[in-house]
């Protein structure tokens, strides 16, 4: 049954993914703009800052470390190089996940909208979802570097390596979808109803922070759509399982 409930949410979605593509209305090309826009800016920053700094980070990195053979080792250099990487993803991210609430609040919405007819919480703004975006986000960011630095450690040991890595992806994907995942809930939830929520469709919530992150190794295009289809996939996602199951949730 476990098994089952796992599988069902991964599924659900990537179907919901898929549909959001296909279904895609040339009316909601401007919010599609916006957010590809911005994601397209602060990714073009992290590449910039990774090419700059990645090479400084590791010089400086092996020159305090007293082992000699750091000091001299490429393969130290290339480890520090994509350790900067993966952490200033990760704050890179959620700056841009902040950044863009606003609009992707509306595109999920008008999302809700078009599932529901309806929207359940209209004491809800463009305000109080930059603001509690900005908290979810300073969380999360805490958090996942916090696991992400202990995981980079492992990930030097012989043996934990291919572990950590794995974990690491896995980390990175729960904390994008969470973000992402909040777009919807922001309007029905308090933040710690929101917390428990999102554990409780984990595998729907790494299954979107997945397509997020994977949708951002393909240059330009897949920066530009990642932001807007996981958030209308997130929407349906949660907008369905609730008018399913008759349930209405208001703060």
């Amino acid at each position: 049954m476990v098994h089952f409930n796992i599988l069902k949410q991964i599924t659900s979605i990537f179907a919901h993914f898929i549909k959001a593509l296909v279904d895609f209305k040339s009316g909601a090309l401007k919010y599609l703009a916006y957010t590809g826009l911005i994601a397209l800016a602060v990714f073009s920053v992290l590449i910039y800052v990774v090419w700059q700094f990645s090479g400084l980070g590791g010089e400086w990195l092996a020159s305090i470390i007293p082992w000699e053979w750091a000091k001299q080792s490429i393969v130290f250099s290339v480890i520090i190089g994509i350790s900067i990487a993966i952490l200033l993803w990760i704050v890179m991210k959620y700056i841009m996940l902040m950044l863009m609430s606003p609009i992707l609040s509306i595109v999920s919405e008008k999302a809700e909208k078009d599932i529901t007819g309806r929207l359940s919480n209209s004491s809800f703004s463009i305000a109080s979802s930059t603001a509690r975006s900005v908290r979810i986000n300073l969380r999360n960011i805490v958090k996942e570097i916090v696991v992400t630095v202990l995981l980079l450690m492992a990930s030097l040991i012989p043996g934990l390596n291919i572990f950590a890595v794995v974990s690491m992806f896995f980390v990175q994907a729960y904390f994008a979808g969470f973000g992402i995942m909040d777009f919807y809930l922001e309007r029905h939830l308090t933040f710690s109803q929101t917390v428990k929520e999102v554990y409780s469709h984990k595998w729907a919530t790494m299954a979107i922070g997945s397509i997020f992150t994977f949708l951002f190794l393909i240059p330009i295009i897949g920066v530009i759509i990642a932001p807007y289809f996981t958030t209308i996939a997130a929407t349906k996602y949660f907008g369905e399982i609730y008018q399913k199951n008759n349930v209405i949730l208001n703060q």
